[in-house]
């Protein structure tokens, strides 16, 4: 909820923040003198197009700042007479409270009075931040209530549809939509986890990322988030759309069983702009369609060129996340004078997930090149030349429980007959396998960060013995 009392107590920051909503909302708004209890009155021109004459209708509006007590009869003017005064048909009570049942009730008498052409009403505090909670008014909350439309608790607002609300939540406004069910209470954790991974992106000053909607589709478990990397225009873009995506998790199975989705556009501001507002609603109209049923937002031609490029660069840059610890570690080995590397196979945990529903996989397995069952752990194949300055070599290579190594002396067996042979003779080739624990493996990101600090752990131990043995 909103914190009234961070308006200030003379009144004046209630009376600005009315004046802002009904300029936004395209009123034209003016100041009145001051009233008798020294603040300032609105008056506002409310105007309705019609083909046959255009009306319009002038409102006396009257602010009340009350943080906790009810505004009394008595604190409001004579409202015909203040009507009079202003040459108004209209007049409404705005206070940060609520106003009393007996002042509602001379509202109501007024407007039922036919012998006067008046009409009165009030917005109390509800119905402030009713108007506030929306895409083209939040900036209002957060420049007049810096501090209350950060507070992390959740303020979710109903709309006409069942499956569809409004949050606000530590300091985002956004739209919340089921495929089908109408309860919304079931995402409050997986939101938060999200956000905390949106805010851990270590942007520096005039870069944000801001949440715009997110779309849950319950028959399959599956999330669309939709989010805008915003820049200022005076700076360049430190990161791009695929890469926020691809660090999120797209199109994984995060923690909480669900897969995700994450539509990211990247936007360019101008701060010194008018119109500029970082939750502008001109982010969140265009693409209510979107946002209500899942679907990705369209790009202009020259995004969607961007965005394949972007998108190709990720893909390079994970390859190249892929390749790095385990050359490294093979560039390393081939520097031993005791064994000779005759062979390295890297893991293959990022081709795991293309395995997912595929009745055949012979196809798939041809053309994404898997050599080997080695899903989990990378192969390095020695011809050992000097057995024990090798085994001396293996005990400076740390242990772990995962990820870890193993050691195998590899024999060749033969095909003889219906049999088959085995060279006895041939017993200097040996196997090191580095390998994680498939079954304490969360996903392919981990895992691979996982190995790649274990293979850059065994290249330090290894060029430690090369330093110590086998060049001193």
């Amino acid at each position: 909820m909103l914190d009234f009392k961070e308006l200030s107590s003379d009144g004046n920051g209630l009376e600005q923040l009315i004046r802002e909503i009904l300029l936004i909302k395209g009123y034209r708004v003016q100041w009145s003198g001051k009233g008798p209890d020294g603040g300032r009155d609105l008056i506002c021109y409310e105007t309705h197009e019609s083909e046959f004459l255009n009306d319009r209708k002038t409102w006396l509006i009257q602010c009340k700042h009350k943080v906790k007590n009810a505004v009394g009869k008595e604190e409001i003017d004579d409202i015909n007479d203040s009507c009079a005064e202003h040459n108004a048909q209209a007049y409404l009570l705005v206070c940060s409270s609520y106003p009393s049942s007996a002042l509602v009730t001379r509202f109501e008498k007024i407007t039922a009075n036919k012998a006067i052409p008046i009409i009165a009403t009030y917005w109390d505090g509800v119905k402030i931040e009713q108007l506030l909670s929306t895409p083209r008014l939040w900036r209002l909350a957060q420049r007049f209530f810096p501090v209350s439309s950060k507070n992390s608790s959740w303020e979710i607002y109903a709309t006409e549809s069942p499956n569809h609300w409004i949050a606000n939540y530590r300091g985002y406004h956004f739209h919340l939509s089921n495929r089908i069910g109408s309860r919304v209470d079931f995402h409050f954790g997986s939101i938060d986890d999200r956000i905390n991974d949106i805010e851990s992106f270590n942007l520096p000053e005039g870069h944000c990322i801001r949440l715009r909607a997110v779309y849950f589709n319950e028959k399959v478990g599956a999330y669309e988030w939709f989010l805008d990397y915003m820049y200022d225009n005076n700076l360049k873009p430190v990161v791009n759309s695929a890469q926020i995506a691809n660090g999120l998790g797209d199109g994984w199975s995060l923690d909480d069983g669900q897969i995700y989705g994450f539509d990211v556009i990247t936007r360019p501001y101008n701060p010194d702009s008018d119109h500029y507002d970082i939750d502008h609603y001109s982010y969140y109209t265009p693409y209510l369609r979107h946002y209500q049923n899942g679907f990705k937002r369209e790009l202009e031609f020259h995004e969607e060129i961007r965005t394949w490029k972007e998108e190709k660069e990720v893909v390079e840059q994970g390859e190249a996340f892929r390749k790095e610890s385990f050359e490294h570690l093979q560039t390393t080995f081939k520097k031993l004078k005791c064994a000779k590397l005759l062979r390295a196979t890297n893991a293959e945990l990022e081709k795991l997930p293309l395995f997912t529903n595929l009745l055949d996989w012979v196809e798939l397995i041809e053309k994404v090149d898997l050599k080997e069952d080695r899903f989990f752990s990378a192969l390095f194949v020695f011809e050992v030349l000097d057995k024990a300055a090798f085994f001396k070599f293996i005990t400076y290579l740390p242990q772990e429980i995962s990820p870890t190594f193993s050691l195998y002396n590899r024999y060749v067996c033969l095909p003889d007959g219906e049999g088959s042979r085995i060279d006895l003779n041939d017993q200097d080739i040996f196997e090191l396998t580095v390998h994680l624990m498939a079954e304490i493996t969360h996903n392919v990101i981990d895992g691979r960060n996982e190995l790649n600090t274990y293979m850059k752990t065994l290249a330090d131990a290894a060029e430690k013995y090369i330093l110590e043995k086998e060049i001193l």
